[in-house]
């Protein structure tokens, strides 16, 4: 998922002092400093690449976890919205 003008780095940060775990872009590019290469081939942006996120999900996740980890993303990004635009 990704979140038009914002920085996946950011949410990163946020997201870890709320202990969510995520990364950023395609797994295939983890830890690379460009945008990764299979987002750019699905045909975003590079600035849409470098704002997406990726959540891993396993059959030990509950539905609690999920619906935490979706309205905390949610509220960052209204709130990183509200402050930036």
């Amino acid at each position: 998922m990704s979140f038009a003008g914002l920085s996946a780095e950011t949410l990163l940060l946020l997201l870890d002092e709320r202990g969510i775990c995520a990364s950023a872009g395609a797994a295939c590019s983890a830890g690379a400093l460009e945008p990764s290469h299979v987002l750019l081939a699905m045909g975003q942006p590079p600035a849409r690449a470098r704002s997406a996120l990726r959540l891993t999900l396993d059959a030990s996740n509950t539905e609690e976890e999920v619906d935490t980890a979706a309205a905390v993303i949610a509220g960052l990004v209204e709130t990183l919205r509200k402050n930036h635009f």
